[in-house]
C-alpha cells in the first residue's frame, strides 16, 4: 500500500494546511503534549476518550518531533494499515482484481483522504477493526490449520486495541461473534460435540476483553464519568438536536451515491441467493446506520462507520458485472429494446459506468476543499503570531481552541485542555470551574474562539482582569493587565 501513502502525501497538503478539523485535531495534539509533559489522563487532564491514541501520539511526537506534519504522518500510517487490511480482506473474498478496484473506491470515498491525514482518533480505531477483520478472514481461510486459534486471539486483541482508541467500535463486537458462530456452525454441524461452535467466539471475546482491561488498568482509564457518562448523559443527549443528527446520517447515504446503488444490488443478490457467508458487511452497514440514526451528536467523521462496509458491498456489486463485460462487444449490449432484457449484470455494468463518470467530480471536490483549507491559513497564522509576540511573558495560555497552543508551543492548564462540544454542552465543566482555572493559573494570554457559551461564562472576569487586544472572524485575544 505504498502507492496509497505516496498518493496521499502528494494529493493532500499535509504540511501546508493549518487544520483539517476545527476541533478534534487541536484536542488530540494538546492531550499528547500534556501527556509528554507528565500530566495524568483522567485525573489532571479531563478526557472523554480512551488513552491509547494519546499515548502513541505522545511517543511518536517525542520520537519524530512536535510538528503537525509528524502527527499527520502517524494518522496516515494508521490509514495505510486500514487500506491494506481492507484490500487483503477483499482479496481473500473476491480475488486480486476486485480487491484493487474496491480499495481504490475506498480511497476516493467521501472525506476518506481528509480523515487519513487529520489528527483524529476515529480512523485509527477503525484501522484496528479492519485489521482484526482481516485476521478473521485468514482464520476462516486457514480453518483446519493448527495456528487458527492464534489468529482468533490476535483478532480479538486487535479489537481490544481499537476500543482503547475510541469506544464507538464496540458495536462491531456482537457482529463478529455472530459471524464466528455462524461460520463454526457450518463447519461443525455434522459433529457430535457442538460446543466447538462457541469455543472460538469465546476465545475471541476473551482476548478482546483481556487486552482492553490490561490497557485500562495500566493507564488508569477505567473512568465511567468521563468515558461514558459524558456521552450518554441526559444533558448531552438533549443538548444536541436529534433531527440534525438524523439528517446528517441520512445524507451519508448520498455522499457516495454510486456506491450505494452498487451496494443495494449486492445486498439484493446476497439475500436472494442466501449467500450468508457474504453477509457481514450487510449487517455492519445496517447496524451502523441504525446506531447513528439513534445517536446524538453525529459528526461528519462518523461516515467512516458507513463508508467502509458500503464500499465493501459496492465491490461485491462490481463482481456482478464481470459476466456482462466478458461478452464479446459488450458495449453494444447497452442498447435495449425492452425492459425484460435488463439483468443484474447489466444493471451492475451501468452503475460501474456511472461510478467512473463521477470519479473525476469527486477528486475535483477534494481539490477544491483543499484549496479552501489553504485559504483559511492566513487568519490562523495571524493569531499564532499574536501569541508568539507575547510568548516570553507567557507561562500559561487559556484557550478553547488548543491547536493554537500547539502551533505556538504555549502550555495550557490541563483542566481545560479538552473543551469539546460534548463537555461544554453536557455541563461537565461549569462557569465556576473555568473561572477557578483562571484564578489558579493566571494565564497571561486568553484566546477564545469557538464557544459562545464559554465567552458568556468568562465575560465579566475577563473585562475586569484582561485587555482585549485583537479580534477577527475566528477568535478574540486577551492579555492579562500589566503584560507588555
Amino acid at each position: 500500500m505504498l502507492f496509497f501513502f505516496i498518493f496521499a502525501i502528494n494529493f493532500m497538503p499535509i504540511e501546508q494546511v493549518f487544520q483539517f478539523d476545527s476541533s478534534d485535531e487541536g484536542i488530540e495534539l494538546i492531550k499528547a503534549i500534556l501527556y509528554l509533559d507528565g500530566f495524568s489522563m483522567y485525573t489532571q487532564v479531563w478526557n472523554d476518550q480512551p488513552p491509547l491514541s494519546t499515548i502513541i501520539l505522545g511517543f511518536w511526537l517525542n520520537l519524530f518531533g512536535k510538528s503537525i506534519y509528524s502527527a499527520r504522518l502517524l494518522t496516515l500510517t494508521y490509514a495505510t494499515v486500514l487500506v491494506w487490511s481492507f484490500a487483503q480482506t477483499l482479496r481473500i473474498c473476491l480475488g486480486n482484481f476486485l480487491a484493487v478496484i474496491g480499495t481504490l473506491l475506498l480511497i476516493i470515498s467521501c472525506n476518506f483522504l481528509r480523515l487519513s491525514v487529520s489528527v483524529m482518533i476515529g480512523l485509527p480505531s477503525l484501522a484496528m477493526v479492519m485489521l482484526s477483520i482481516f485476521i478473521l478472514s485468514l482464520y476462516k481461510h486457514n480453518f483446519s490449520q493448527k495456528n487458527s486459534q492464534l489468529l482468533i486471539l490476535l483478532s480479538g486483541g486487535l479489537l481490544g486495541l481499537s476500543l482503547q482508541i475510541k469506544l464507538f467500535t464496540a458495536f462491531i463486537i456482537p457482529l463478529i461473534i455472530f459471524d464466528l458462530v455462524i461460520f463454526n456452525f457450518n463447519k461443525y454441524k455434522h459433529q457430535i460435540q457442538k460446543r466447538k461452535i462457541f469455543l472460538h467466539p469465546l476465545l475471541w471475546l476473551a482476548a478482546c476483553l483481556i487486552v482492553f482491561i490490561l490497557i485500562a488498568i495500566a493507564s488508569n482509564s477505567l473512568n465511567y464519568e468521563q468515558l461514558l457518562q459524558s456521552h450518554l448523559s441526559e444533558e448531552t443527549i438533549t443538548a444536541f438536536s436529534a433531527q440534525n443528527s438524523q439528517i446528517l446520517t441520512l445524507s451519508f447515504l448520498l455522499q457516495d451515491f454510486d456506491y450505494l446503488l452498487l451496494a443495494i444490488l449486492a445486498i439484493t443478490v446476497i439475500i436472494q441467493k442466501k449467500q450468508w457467508e457474504n453477509s457481514f458487511p450487510v449487517i455492519w452497514l445496517v447496524t451502523s446506520f441504525i446506531a447513528l440514526m439513534n445517536h446524538r451528536p453525529v459528526w461528519y467523521h462518523h461516515y467512516l462507520l458507513i463508508s467502509i462496509p458500503l464500499t465493501w458491498l459496492a465491490t461485491y456489486g462490481l463482481q456482478l458485472s464481470l459476466d456482462f463485460f466478458r461478452q464479446n462487444k459488450w458495449y453494444s449490449k447497452f442498447k435495449l429494446t425492452n425492459f425484460s432484457q435488463i439483468t443484474i449484470p447489466y444493471l451492475a455494468a451501468v452503475l460501474i459506468i456511472f461510478s467512473i463518470v463521477v470519479t473525476p467530480i469527486k477528486l475535483g471536490v477534494m481539490f477544491v476543499e483543499n484549496q479552501k483549507y489553504l485559504k483559511q491559513n492566513q487568519n490562523h497564522i495571524q493569531l499564532v503570531d499574536i501569541l508568539l509576540k507575547h510568548k516570553k511573558y507567557t507561562n500559561w495560555l487559556f484557550t478553547d481552541y488548543p491547536i493554537y497552543a500547539f502551533y505556538s508551543g504555549l502550555p495550557v492548564p490541563p483542566e481545560i485542555a479538552v473543551l469539546s462540544h460534548i463537555r461544554i454542552e453536557s455541563n461537565s465543566i461549569t462557569a465556576e470551574q473555568m473561572i477557578s482555572v483562571l484564578q489558579m493559573y493566571r494565564p497571561e494570554q486568553v484566546l477564545l474562539c469557538k464557544s459562545k457559551t464559554i465567552q458568556q461564562y468568562l465575560s465579566d472576569y475577563l473585562n475586569q482582569n484582561y485587555v482585549k487586544t485583537y479580534k477577527n472572524s475566528l477568535c478574540t485575544h486577551f492579555l492579562l493587565k500589566g503584560i507588555p
